[in-house]
Order: C-alpha cells, then sequence, then structure tokens
C-alpha cells in the first residue's frame, strides 16, 4: 500500500518527502520543531491517531537528547523526517555520549518503552559518535493496542 490522497489523514501532495532539521539540543526548540513536524506529517497519509503517536514519540526522543546527551557541554541534534511508499521514518540523531538512567531514578527512564510502544517499528543505536533513534510507522497502520487478560474458566 502506498499512501496516498484518499488516504484518511489527507493529501500527500501537500507534504514533502523529506523533512530536516538541525537544531541546538535545548527545550525551547522542542516545541517549535515537534509542531513543524505535525503540520508535515499530517500531509503523509498517516492516519490522525497515528500522527499523535509519532508526534509523541518524537517528542520523547528529543526530550531524551536535551535532558541526557550533552550534561557538560551544548550540543545539537537533527531531525530527519522521510516519507517513502507506505512508510514514514523519523530518526533523531546526537553526537552526544548515551546516559543510561539508573534503575534506582524514580523520575524519568519511560521515554524509550514509550517510543517502543507508539512506533511500529524503533531503533535506538549508541556509539561514541553519539545516538540514533529511528522510528518507523505505516500508514494505515491503527495505533498499537494494549494486550488484554483473557479469562480462562
Amino acid at each position: 500500500m502506498t499512501c496516498s490522497a484518499d488516504s484518511p489523514a489527507g493529501d500527500t501532495a501537500t507534504a514533502p518527502d523529506l523533512l530536516h532539521e538541525e537544531v541546538p539540543a535545548e527545550p525551547a526548540q522542542i516545541s517549535p520543531l515537534r509542531d513543524l513536524l505535525a503540520g508535515w506529517a499530517a500531509g503523509t497519509g498517516l492516519l490522525p491517531e497515528r500522527v499523535q503517536d509519532l508526534l509523541l514519540a518524537v517528542y520523547e526522543a528529543m526530550a531524551n537528547v536535551v535532558v541526557h546527551a550533552y550534561p557538560s557541554r551544548l550540543g545539537t541534534f537533527t531531525l530527519h523526517a522521510r516519507h517513502v511508499g507506505d512508510a514514514v521514518t523519523v530518526t533523531i540523531r546526537d553526537t552526544g555520549q548515551w546516559q543510561p538512567v539508573p534503575r534506582s531514578t524514580l523520575l524519568g527512564g519511560r521515554g524509550l518503552p514509550l517510543i517502543h510502544t507508539l512506533a511500529d517499528q524503533a531503533l535506538v543505536e549508541t556509539s561514541i559518535a553519539g545516538t540514533t533513534v529511528t522510528m518507523t510507522w505505516t500508514c494505515g497502520s491503527l495505533p498499537a493496542t494494549p494486550a488484554t487478560e483473557s479469562a480462562s474458566g
């Protein structure tokens, strides 16, 4: 399936196939970048519910950069969004150092599990060169629903 003008989310002709931005890793950058991404994603053919999943997952990835990537220096991150065929892929990349959250921390540590739940596919790659989070959604797919236990008896 290819995302198309007859997709419930709208006309793909209104959105370019590519969005690329590099910004300082500062809290004030996240909301404007999310808003820019929202406008772009609305034209990809993703169902509106999936656009909301995308925006929340990408927001979490950007917040992780701001909070964890550059603890002792200023840095930047890039957002690269691409729409090819029936897939929308968003990559958040930084050049900071991976800072795992200690298990004993009461606050935080929920962003990556949330990203994995919201995206159809999510991959986190870390190296000395930085961290890359790649998230993919398929046009027409429905949001993941939590598994429910069935009662036996």
